[in-house]
C-alpha cells in the first residue's frame, strides 16, 4: 500500500500543523506502509523536528512554492491545488491523507484522485462563527464545502469523539468515522527526562500557540493569587506576547510572567523538562472545549510533569474526571485556576505523584499507536475496494 500525504503547509515546518503532520507521516512510515509527504518546499529539515531522519519509508515529495513567482503574486493556495493533482496523476497511490478543507474539497471533485481520509481537527464553519465577526456568506460557504468533504470522503479520522459527533449532529452524514487522538514523541521525551531540574520557587509552563482561544488570559490574570511561583510563556507571534505582556502589567505580575518566545522544536521537551508544574488553560470556545487534542498536553504527559486544566469535554477525553477532577479548574474561572496550582505547591508530593501518573498514562497516546489505527483503516479500505 502506497499513501499520500498532501497539504499546501510546508513539511517540515515549524507550525503545530506541519508538525502534526510529520509526526504522523513519520508514524505511518514506521509501520513499514510507504507514505509521500506532497507539500511545498520547505528550508527545514526533518532532523530539526523529529531529532532523527524521516523513517525510511515516508519521502518528502516538495512542490515549487508558485505563490512566491510574480504571476502568482496573491496569497492563495490555487497553484498548490493544481500542482498536487498533477503530481497525484503521475504515481499509483491507494489511499490520500488530507487535513486541508478546500484541498480536500478540490480533490474530491477529481475523479482521477485515489480515495480520501479527511483528517479533521475541528468543525470549520463553527470556529469561523466564533470568531470576532463573522460574515454571514463565508459562513454558509464553509458550512457547504465541509458537508460536501464529509459526505464525499472514503472516511473521517477525528482528533475527538465529540468532534465526530458534531460532525454527524451538524452534516447528517454517515461516511465512516474514527476517532484518533493526536500523540506524542515518546522517543524524544524519554530522552529528555534526565534534565528536569529542581528550582527553589515553583516555575510554571505554558507552552503553545497564543490563540485567544487558548485562554492564557486566564492563567495570567490567576497569577494575582497564585504564591511562590513564577510562569514562563512559550510560543506565540511578537504581536501577541506584547498584548499579553501588557495584560501582565495591567495585573501587577509582570514580574513573575516572563515570555520565552519561539522555541525551536527539537528542543521542546528538554524545554518542559526545567518547569515543574503545566499549564493547559484553555477557553469554553467549540474548538477549546470540543475539538482540540493538544499536543502540549501530550508532551507534557510524557515529561511526567502535572497538568493543571480546565474541566471541559476534550480534556476529560485524555484525563477522565473521576481520576484527574482534583487537578481541573472550573472553566475561565482564574480563581479556581489559582487554587488548584497553589494546593500543586503547597503539596510536592502530590504534584510528584500525579505527574508519574500522567507519563504512566502518556503510553497510551504515541504517533505510533495513532498511525497503527489509521493505517488499520486505510488497509481494509484498500482490500475492500480491490476485492
Amino acid at each position: 500500500m502506497r499513501i499520500a500525504y498532501v497539504d499546501p503547509t510546508p513539511v517540515p515546518g515549524n507550525t503545530p500543523a506541519a508538525l502534526q503532520i510529520l509526526q504522523t507521516v513519520d508514524a505511518i512510515a514506521g509501520q513499514n506502509v510507504a507514505i509521500d509527504v506532497i507539500t511545498p518546499a520547505s528550508p527545514s529539515a526533518s532532523e530539526h523536528i523529529l531529532g532523527r531522519p524521516l523513517a525510511g519509508c515516508a519521502a518528502l515529495r516538495h512542490l515549487a512554492n508558485l505563490q512566491r513567482r510574480w504571476f502568482f503574486p496573491f496569497a492563495s493556495n490555487k497553484p498548490f491545488y493544481w500542482q498536487a493533482l498533477f503530481a497525484l496523476k503521475n504515481r499509483h497511490y491507494d489511499a490520500l491523507l488530507v487535513r486541508n478543507l478546500k484541498l480536500a474539497d478540490r480533490l474530491l471533485s477529481s475523479r482521477l484522485a485515489p480515495p480520501l481520509y479527511f483528517e479533521t481537527h475541528e468543525i470549520f464553519a463553527q470556529s469561523y462563527r466564533e470568531t470576532v465577526a463573522p460574515q454571514l456568506d463565508k459562513y454558509h460557504q464553509l458550512q457547504d464545502i465541509e458537508r460536501r468533504v464529509y459526505s464525499k470522503a472514503r472516511g473521517i479520522f477525528a482528533i475527538t469523539s465529540l468532534l465526530s459527533a458534531d460532525i454527524r449532529s451538524h452534516y447528517g452524514v454517515d461516511t465512516p468515522c474514527w476517532v484518533v487522538p493526536d500523540g506524542v514523541d515518546m522517543t524524544l521525551a524519554t530522552q529528555a527526562l534526565a534534565n528536569s531540574r529542581k528550582h527553589e520557587r515553583v516555575r510554571l509552563l505554558y507552552f503553545g500557540s497564543l490563540h485567544p482561544w487558548k485562554g492564557v488570559e486566564f492563567l495570567i490574570e490567576a497569577m494575582r493569587l497564585i504564591e511562590r511561583a513564577d510562569l514562563v510563556i512559550a510560543g506565540g507571534s511578537p504581536q501577541r506576547i506584547a498584548e499579553l505582556q501588557q495584560l501582565a502589567r495591567r495585573f501587577a505580575v509582570a514580574d513573575r510572567v516572563q515570555f520565552a518566545g519561539w522555541i525551536e522544536p527539537v528542543k521542546r521537551f528538554e524545554f518542559i523538562a526545567d518547569f515543574d508544574i503545566c499549564m493547559l488553560p484553555l477557553s469554553v470556545t467549540s474548538i477549546g472545549s470540543r475539538y482540540t487534542s493538544p499536543l502540549k498536553l501530550f508532551e507534557y504527559m510524557a515529561m511526567g510533569k502535572p497538568v493543571v486544566a480546565p474541566a471541559l469535554p476534550s480534556v476529560h477525553e485524555v484525563l477522565p474526571p473521576q481520576h484527574f477532577g482534583a487537578f481541573q479548574a472550573r472553566p475561565e474561572d482564574p480563581a479556581d485556576l489559582a487554587r488548584v496550582v497553589n494546593l500543586l505547591i503547597a503539596r510536592p508530593e502530590l504534584r510528584h505523584a500525579y505527574g508519574r501518573q500522567l507519563r504512566e498514562l502518556s503510553q497510551h497516546f504515541s504517533w505510533s499507536q495513532r498511525a497503527g489505527r489509521m493505517v488499520e483503516v486505510m488497509r481494509s479500505g484498500c482490500t475492500a475496494l480491490n476485492a
